[in-house]
């Protein structure tokens, strides 16, 4: 037994190799992201929403607010917008986004499992609209395999910073997904394992995290090359920003964005801007919306929505890592909901049912409830934000960032 023992040397200095190279590698890469990372906060790479590298360089820039969220932060793109409206930093700070069209509680929480210690204390937004809460009774498998992200599926999975209750929880409703782990054994063992509940499977699931980690780590690595080279590809693109720093005075700009977005919805009662209702007579029937939904119909689908538990687990893991969130919803478009058969105490229910929810954890909620009537601050039935209502939400951003909103 003693002549093998020699042997084992060169496997164990083949693994503090590949230890030393992962760490190495990690390191030089996280220099240079941390250098770009403010440049790159107005480009939206896809990047950023599958990987890791630059949302860790993001929450490390005291300058910069990370923002989660879906089309509403990533399809409407006038000055407004706040990539747009806080680029050159007014005051003091720009907005980094990871958003992705569809991009649902649960990937979110996969996500923010994933950067694990790096939000201890950081402040961060999750933004949403109503629709996500009725549009579906739970996230569709092609809009959550479009978002879903290898990466932080695998750094949730083999976490040493959230609990294995939580982590169970998620597992379990990662499983209504099979296709995004049918390439990936390690992390559909894991899941399997994790999702039983039985003694078992989580010592099945803990021999497993040694080699989960290992893969993980070289995911990492693919993310920090998939980053650098862009960098390296698209010089032009980084050129610095020239900083302005001046007070926003917030009337003028509510009332310059209002009359702007009265103008352009000028033909219809609905805040439609007005080249999108003349392509869509489908809309009109003698000037009115046909009524299709009902009071009934309405709270039936609210209420058994899956995603109320997905957005538990993602309120969870903001929880559990020590971050100081604020919950951003916008309001529904309660002009459209009205017109096609839904009432204000029917909708007023949305409103109740987040704010409980939120309530529960302690979290700062802006939801624009007030504005549920405002025909100018959505422009669409799914609440995607006009130039008046980006105005109110980068108000409310500005306000959480210098403190203002706790």
């Amino acid at each position: 037994m003693r002549k093998e023992i020699p042997h084992l040397l060169p496997a164990l200095a083949a693994i503090l190799i590949l230890i030393g190279l992962l760490a190495g590698g990690s390191l030089f890469a996280r220099n240079i992201e941390l250098s770009y990372v403010n440049d790159l906060a107005r480009v939206r790479l896809k990047q950023t929403d599958l990987g890791s590298a630059l949302q860790e360089a993001a929450f490390l820039r005291p300058n910069l607010l990370p923002v989660f969220g879906s089309s509403e932060m990533y399809e409407e793109d006038d000055e407004n917008s706040a990539y747009r409206f806080f680029q050159t930093y007014p005051t003091g700070f720009t907005v980094f986004e990871v958003a992705a069209n569809g991009l649902s509680s649960l990937e979110i929480a996969q996500d923010l499992a994933a950067l694990g210690p790096e939000l201890k204390g950081k402040k961060v937004v999750i933004s949403f609209t109503p629709s996500m809460f009725y549009d579906l009774p739970r996230v569709s498998e092609q809009y959550y395999a479009s978002d879903f992200s290898r990466l932080h599926a695998n750094e949730m999975v083999f976490s040493l910073f959230i609990s294995v209750d939580l982590k169970q929880r998620i597992a379990s409703r990662m499983l209504d997904y099979p296709d995004t782990f049918a390439n990936d054994p390690i992390l559909g063992f894991a899941l399997q394992n994790l999702a039983g509940r039985s003694p078992p499977g989580f010592l099945l699931y803990t021999l497993s995290m040694p080699i989960g980690w290992v893969q993980t780590q070289i995911i990492r690595l693919q993310d920090h090359w998939e980053v650098l080279n862009w960098i390296h590809a698209n010089p032009q693109a980084l050129l610095p920003v020239s900083r302005q720093t001046y007070p926003i005075d917030w009337n003028a700009e509510m009332a310059r964005a209002q009359q702007l977005q009265a103008e352009l919805t000028s033909k219809n009662p609905y805040g439609i801007e007005n080249d999108i209702w003349s392509k869509r007579p489908f809309l009109k029937m003698g000037g009115n919306i046909t009524p299709f939904a009902s009071d009934e119909k309405f709270i039936q689908e609210l209420s058994s929505s899956k995603e109320w538990e997905d957005f538990d687990l993602l309120l969870s893991v903001l929880q559990e890592t020590g971050a100081q969130p604020l919950i951003l919803s916008r309001p529904l478009n309660g002009v459209m909901w009205t017109a096609i058969g839904v009432s204000l105490p029917a909708r007023q229910v949305y409103y109740g049912m987040l704010q409980k929810t939120v309530q529960s954890f302690g979290f700062p909620l802006v939801d624009f409830h007030a504005q549920d009537t405002n025909r100018l601050f959505s422009i669409d039935i799914y609440s995607h934000t006009s130039r008046l209502g980006w105005v109110y939400v980068d108000q409310t951003l500005d306000a959480f960032y210098h403190n203002e909103i706790h």
